[in-house]
């Protein structure tokens, strides 16, 4: 008998664990906005921002769907925020381009000096399309590079998320 309690409330307390685990979970895929002393941003519904230990990248936020069939290895969505100090405006929007196959659209805007891009790249056969907002800080020396990349044939289910974060992308 006493067995048979101490395995119901073992069963119990696994329930009321799983449970909050998975709430967490959920929580994890919601809308957030992130601040940091260099930056502000919103990361979309469906995304998550892990734990980020990579120095390179200053955020990094993706879906936890991937792609089917030729492309089950990469995933839906993606994006990385690089903040890079050792080259200049016109360089990293010169690698922005050059790291396309093809071009889609481009605008550049002054004041603070801001290039949009969306491009597209093959790779391993899938269609990539990628969405670039890139930002001079020149008071901080600087340069801010937000890349956004959709497999092209979710393109349509993540574009209201995709402008919502380059909408969102705001240097201080």
């Amino acid at each position: 008998m006493e067995i048979l309690i101490v395995g119901v409330i073992l069963v119990a307390l696994m329930v009321f664990v799983s449970t909050k685990i998975k709430k967490s979970a959920a929580q994890a895929f919601e809308p957030e906005a992130l601040e940091t002393e260099d930056f502000k941003i919103t990361k979309p519904k469906g995304f998550i921002n892990p734990i980020n230990e990579d120095l390179a990248v200053a955020f990094v936020a993706y879906t936890k769907e991937l792609g089917e069939n030729d492309a089950k290895n990469f995933r839906q969505a993606q994006a990385n925020l690089r903040i890079i100090t050792d080259s200049d405006f016109e360089a990293v929007c010169e690698n922005a381009k050059t790291s396309a196959d093809k071009i889609l659209s481009e605008k550049w805007f002054e004041n603070p000096r801001v290039y949009l891009l969306e491009s597209e790249k093959i790779e391993k056969d899938i269609s990539i399309i990628s969405s670039w907002k890139i930002v001079e800080n020149i008071q901080k020396g600087k340069i801010y590079e937000l890349q956004i990349s959709v497999i092209e044939a979710y393109r349509e289910d993540y574009a209201a998320r995709t402008n919502e974060m380059i909408d969102s992308f705001i240097v201080k």
